[in-house]
């Protein structure tokens, strides 16, 4: 089974070392509401919005990547405990 979702970033809050390098960023979206027929919201949820999603990047190649107002889709696929 899998789910498609659309996002929204809201934030991006970039931390700091001591001496001021950016290190990581913590990221925060939701989901994006849309009543059109066939879309990815409205196949899994009744009323969308109705998502959050928040995580930490720390690769410094991915920094400054993901920037607030962008969108996103989200893809959830369901997978066995210990795969990658």
């Amino acid at each position: 089974m899998s789910l498609r979702l659309k996002m929204v970033v809201n934030t991006v809050k970039r931390c700091a070392n001591e001496s001021g390098e950016i290190q990581s960023e913590e990221i925060s979206m939701h989901a994006v509401y849309s009543d059109k027929e066939g879309s990815p919201n409205k196949q899994w949820s009744k009323w969308t919005p109705c998502g959050a999603l928040s995580f930490t990047v720390s690769n410094p190649a991915a920094l400054g990547k993901v920037l607030p107002g962008q969108f996103y889709f989200v893809d959830l696929h369901q997978c066995e405990k210990d795969s990658i």
